[in-house]
């Protein structure tokens, strides 16, 4: 899992080529039996079902390689749970997913290209740019994580710190506003998150408003002229976006419930043959409502397990991977990304992560005040009686 974690953040194909046998293999080398919980359940019949619209897709090649990919990531989350059942594990998996980050920014940096000259935008050869800053907004979260949850020593931790203004400045350098903003939003939630004790369900609640709202608004009439003077691009039809998301709506609701295929929208797009670029009309279209549903239910168990009331650290994670999220699945295609699948994985898990970190700490006290409260609380035996007088004669 170590090697596809830091492998999957510099070019996904290397996690969709070998992804899949390799978390087939780490399941079979970990020496456990797999027990599914709600999240593998949910994240199996999802899977099952965008299997399934290959009996009624409009094309079938985009289909059979999208099912390949769902495939992938999904094993990916079952087998980074299964394999991260101790503190340790889940560190190590995040220790070298956030390397893996940091191996694409400066990768990016030193050897990126950038295809349009008239602006600078930088990525990785061989790599869409989206997808390297999306990764790289990701990895920062992580990051963030590493934090919180105090791994390693005070090195680690400082070394995690210089390394978040390498990813800030090559998120710059991709040009994706969904990058940027996540990065904006995500440095003001972890700010003021402490004043409001339940943040992470407003920001949900915000998430899931916009997530609909945007893509099946009218947003093409309405011009944000302001992000042209920010992001110094042409945002005349943000890229493309307002021009395909009416396509993609008017297709969604040619078969709402089951949607067109997976992987089948590109090729029925008359505009340059690309995706929906929004989550809920990638999924519309895939697997319809029913698949939105599923994928709706996967987030909440993730976030369920995250526990967020179990404290500050739960709720502070919880939102701030909400926050960061919510632009790149607004505006882009991550519901199949190996780097987000693995986040998945590692968010499901971390009260073992917490729990682990909190325990040496009450041992501790314990040790501590435990001769004391024997001795009061509790006579003494005879035999240490006896050696108590020993003691004093």
């Amino acid at each position: 899992m170590c090697v596809i974690a830091a492998l999957v953040p510099v070019n996904p194909q290397w996690a969709y080529q070998y992804g899949l046998w390799l978390a087939v293999l780490a399941l079979a080398v970990s020496g456990q039996r797999p027990r599914l919980g709600a999240v593998d359940c949910v994240a199996l019949l999802l899977c099952s079902w965008v299997t399934v619209t290959s009996t009624w897709t409009r094309d079938a090649t985009g289909t059979d390689i999208a099912v390949r990919a769902w495939w992938t990531v999904v094993l990916l989350l079952l087998a980074a749970r299964h394999v991260m059942t101790t503190r340790r594990r889940l560190l190590l998996v995040a220790g070298t997913l956030f390397a893996g980050t940091m191996w694409a920014a400066v990768k990016m940096i030193s050897v990126g290209d950038a295809p349009d000259q008239s602006v600078l935008r930088q990525g990785v050869p061989g790599v869409g740019i989206n997808y390297t800053a999306y990764s790289l907004a990701t990895g920062a979260l992580v990051g963030l994580m590493l934090l919180v949850l105090r791994a390693g020593g005070r090195t680690t931790r400082f070394a995690a710190l210089l390394a978040g203004p390498v990813l800030v400045y090559a998120t710059v350098l991709t040009g994706t506003r969904a990058g940027l903003i996540a990065l904006v939003l995500a440095a003001l939630y972890v700010l003021f998150e402490k004043a409001l004790k339940q943040a992470w369900i407003a920001v949900g609640i915000a998430s899931t408003f916009l997530l609909v709202t945007v893509p099946f608004g009218r947003l093409s009439q309405y011009q944000p002229e302001w992000l042209n003077s920010v992001f110094d691009r042409p945002l005349d039809d943000l890229s493309g976006r307002l021009l395909v998301w009416p396509i993609a709506e008017a297709s969604f609701w040619e078969s709402p419930w089951v949607g067109i295929g997976a992987g089948a929208f590109p090729s029925t797009n008359p505009y340059f043959g690309i995706g929906a670029h929004s989550l809920v009309l990638s999924l519309g279209n895939d697997v319809g409502v029913i698949g939105i549903a599923m994928f709706a239910a996967l987030i909440g168990l993730v976030l369920r397990d995250a526990a967020p009331a179990a404290g500050r650290p739960n709720r502070l994670l919880a939102g701030t991977l909400i926050v960061v999220w919510t632009p790149i699945w607004l505006s882009g295609h991550w519901e199949i990304s190996p780097v987000a699948w693995l986040v998945l994985a590692l968010w499901s898990r971390l009260p073992v992560a917490l729990a682990e970190r909190q325990r040496p700490g009450r041992h501790r006290r314990l040790d501590l005040i435990a001769p004391h409260v024997l001795h009061v609380g509790t006579a003494a035996s005879p035999l240490t009686r006896n050696r108590s007088r020993a003691l004093v004669g």
